[in-house]
């Protein structure tokens, strides 16, 4: 179901531009999605101004720091089972990967999936090499991974060094893939290049699509899966059929946990339908059952949409966008817009009714304690949007959002968030500074924030939960309840917050503490 409107031109499942899959690498979000990451004001307001193409033309004019693309890039090469990561640039470069190693291990165990400890090299580059180049230490590099581990694939990562000279890793990897076994998986990713760090999922998917993996079963046109001279050809054939016409592929990220995962199975398996997870924490053999697949679906679009126009133009397979399933409405979208397409909308909902009907009930006492409690959400938009529709709906205010970039995919969301909860101030931004202000002047209960930003939260005296866990639900029913319980029991008991608040003082003046949160975002209506 697509819908549009005047706040909405862009329907959430059409491309905003067409994608050039044949370069070197692809260009950031804030030229291929006018993606922004500076804003402050109202959710119509931000919804206007994507709509105009104003957001990517906001700036700030100062900055205290920003996350880097790199570091994204280098989590979903760990996140693929056996390979190395190659850093191409200074050792330091690496320094993150260390907390990396524990993470994708545990995260692929909940899987059921054995993974390797994260695996990288560093081609540590001197101040010499800096000036005159480093090609040559990177090729004996890919050649001593390769040997070493004989990995499933070697992601070879481009940092700002080696970008600012100008090395060439694609000719590298070109003349070196007669040589090595493993698929070579160029990566241009330095963090100068994109301030919006979720182009990364872009660069990722550009260098898998280059690096020549197969997304079939096998390399043959014409796929037969068993022996045509089997008696029983004709009816393993249509069972096959069946099953792959009613396959749907969902595409995670590391945000996404295990139980998420199964959530999500189990209420498409409840429908009929046969439910793939790509590509992250699989091996790429397993890539090729890619189109065995009917439908992929973007379980988060802001990290998938990139590779499914790539499946869509390269094997004309169908995809759908719908909301990240993060409460009960946005659940029941995401389900019904799957079963629209299989044409299995009134068994989903069916199904959908009794999920609601238990959700309900169990969170009928949960609403009674935090009922009008005051809650801000920070993260990525489509996980605050429709956390804050769950807050919503369990009868919190919600008094104010943090994205951390966004763009009109986001559009059709935020527009239902304005219409349920009203024109909620809102922030475009991935600065602390900016986020301590905002805190500080609408003096939420609670806030729910993407991991590693709620020690904020906590240094000012306000309780703080996840965004997203991979120890937790999140997703479905059972994840709306899951939230909704950690949000009371962190709301009855508030004395870690308020004894961190007392004894520590943030490094923020109270001159900063008078000016608006957006004081330095400049370029707010900006013309295209």
């Amino acid at each position: 179901m697509i819908k549009t409107d005047e706040k909405n031109p862009i329907p959430r499942n059409t491309r905003i531009l067409e994608i050039n899959f044949d370069t070197k690498f692809p260009e950031n979000r804030e030229i291929t999605r006018r993606t922004g990451h500076s804003y402050g004001g109202h959710v119509d307001d931000m919804v206007g101004n994507a709509c105009a193409g104003c957001l990517a033309n906001c700036e700030r004019t100062f900055s205290q720091s920003t996350f880097c693309q790199m570091g994204v890039a280098t989590l979903i090469g760990f996140s693929i089972k056996d390979s190395v990561v190659i850093m191409h640039g200074p050792v330091g470069c690496g320094s993150q990967s260390h907390g990396m190693d524990f993470v994708i291990r545990l995260y692929g165990a909940q899987r059921g999936k054995q993974m390797s400890n994260a695996r990288w090299f560093s081609t540590n580059l001197s101040e010499a090499e800096v000036i005159n180049g480093g090609e040559e230490k990177l090729r004996r590099c890919i050649l001593e991974a390769d040997k070493r581990f004989r990995p499933s694939a070697i992601f070879v990562l481009m940092t700002c060094a080696p970008s600012i000279i100008g090395d060439d890793i694609d000719g590298v990897l070109d003349d070196l893939r007669s040589e090595v076994t493993a698929p070579l998986v160029p990566l241009h990713c330095p963090g100068f290049k994109a301030k919006v760090f979720s182009s990364a999922y872009d660069v990722v998917y550009h260098g898998i699509q280059r690096a020549g993996f197969d997304f079939k079963p096998i390399p043959y046109v014409d796929y037969v899966p068993f022996d045509e001279t089997d008696q029983d050809y004709d009816l393993k054939m249509a069972a096959y059929k069946y099953r792959k016409d009613h396959t749907v592929n969902l595409y995670n990220a590391v945000s996404i946990g295990a139980q998420d995962e199964a959530e999500i199975r189990r209420l498409l398996n409840a429908i009929g339908l046969n439910v793939r997870f790509f590509v992250e924490f699989s091996h790429p053999d397993e890539w090729r059952m890619i189109t065995e697949g009917t439908l992929n679906v973007a379980m988060c679009h802001v990290h998938d949409l990139y590779f499914l126009e790539y499946l869509k133009q390269r094997f004309d397979m169908p995809y759908i966008l719908p909301t990240i399933p993060v409460g009960s409405s946005a659940t029941k979208q995401f389900i019904m817009e799957i079963a629209e397409f299989f044409g299995l909308e009134e068994k989903a909902a069916a199904i959908l009714d009794k999920e609601e009907l238990k959700l309900k009930k169990a969170l009928k006492p949960i609403k009674e304690r935090v009922k009008d409690k005051k809650v801000i959400i920070g993260g990525g938009y489509m996980r605050v949007g429709t956390a804050a529709l769950l807050a919503d709906e369990i009868g919190m205010q919600v008094v104010g959002m943090r994205n951390f970039n966004y763009d009109t995919y986001g559009n059709q969301l935020f527009q239902e968030i304005e219409d349920k909860l009203g024109n909620i101030p809102t922030a475009i931004s991935n600065q602390s500074s900016e986020l301590v202000n905002m805190v500080k002047k609408l003096q939420p209960d609670i806030a729910i924030s993407h991991p590693g930003v709620g020690i904020w939260m906590n240094k000012l005296g306000v309780p703080s939960i996840a965004l997203f866990s991979q120890r937790f639900t999140f997703f479905g029913y059972k994840g709306a309840y899951e939230l909704a319980r950690r949000i009371d029991r962190t709301l009855a008991n508030r004395n870690y917050s308020k004894n961190l608040s007392r004894n520590i003082d943030l490094p923020y003046t109270n001159e900063w503490y008078e000016k608006e949160y957006d004081h330095y975002i400049v370029d707010k209506t900006a013309e295209m």
